[in-house]
């Protein structure tokens, strides 16, 4: 594992890490507001609304992985998880995915309106980018290089590409491997970027890490359409079989959620394979991507 200037020993363990990167994420979350009292009551809203960060906490633990000072990336961290919000939040409209709840409460453009929603979205998402601009941790260089990365990962050649196929596809025929290519532009992408940051400051981007990075995105939207078909609403947060009502393309729907575990396992086992070349077997990013995993059964 590579060294840095700003290595440290870690405070992380099995027991704590989620809690206390969480916890940092929050901190940072807190402390965002508007000026104006009309655009800062639905942005904090969206930003209540939080999920498990999973982003986040997947940049944090791979910087710490590579004995880099996860204390060093809150503003990375925070820009990922705003990031994230403003794609859900866009995600959740009517002329979208029409949803009406998110992680358990009225999505946004519910709350207030469609175009309220449209606003903060766009608030969002160049908070993402303010918050790593104004960051003090690193360089300029760097800082332009994770910008670079986050612009690529969520423009018109990566998110915005998936959900443009998200949508084509309700209508239209998509074979196994446009369903993956879809995957990868629309989830898979910006959780890879979250494990690349850190990668790019430690100049540290041999092929295990890549390959990680693409199991644990295409995983993470298999296990979310899985979840889809099989948990009711008051476990998802959100209206559950949407998919399936919405004659979305998804893997569980094509080949069906046996196959699509069968996939998942394959991939869960490729994942700890690559986690023990690394020597991590001990280290809590091996044990949050199990938990990724552990959310199907």
């Amino acid at each position: 594992m590579g060294q840095s200037n700003l290595s440290t020993k870690t405070s992380l363990n099995k027991s704590n890490f989620e809690k206390v990167l969480i916890g940092r994420v929050d901190s940072m979350l807190n402390t965002i507001n508007a000026h104006s009292k009309i655009v800062n009551e639905p942005l904090r809203y969206a930003l209540k609304v939080r999920g498990k960060c999973v982003r986040p906490i997947l940049l944090y633990l791979t910087a710490d992985a590579l004995e880099l000072n996860y204390n060093q990336f809150d503003n990375f961290a925070a820009a990922l998880e705003v990031l994230h919000t403003y794609s859900l939040v866009h995600d959740d409209l009517p002329c979208m995915d029409d949803d009406d709840l998110r992680r358990g409460l009225p999505t946004l453009h519910k709350k207030y309106n469609d175009s309220t929603a449209v606003l903060v979205g766009d608030a969002l998402q160049t908070l993402s980018f303010q918050l790593i601009a104004d960051d003090q941790n690193f360089s300029d260089e760097i800082k332009i290089k994770v910008i670079s990365l986050l612009t690529k990962t969520t423009g018109q050649n990566g998110m915005i590409n998936g959900q443009f196929l998200d949508l084509y596809f309700e209508n239209n025929f998509a074979s196994q491997e446009d369903i993956i290519e879809m995957n990868i532009l629309k989830t898979s992408l910006l959780i890879e970027t979250a494990m690349d940051i850190p990668l790019i400051i430690n100049g540290d981007k041999e092929k295990n890490w890549v390959d990680l990075q693409r199991i644990v995105g295409l995983s993470f939207q298999i296990i979310d359409d899985i979840i889809d078909l099989t948990q009711p609403t008051e476990i998802l947060g959100k209206t559950a079989k949407k998919d399936l009502a919405a004659q979305k393309k998804t893997l569980p729907l094509m080949i069906g959620i046996d196959a699509a575990k069968k996939e998942l396992n394959n991939y869960k086992n490729d994942a700890l394979d690559i986690i023990s070349n690394l020597r991590l077997s001990n280290h809590p990013l091996k044990f949050y991507i199990e938990s990724l995993f552990s959310r199907v059964r």
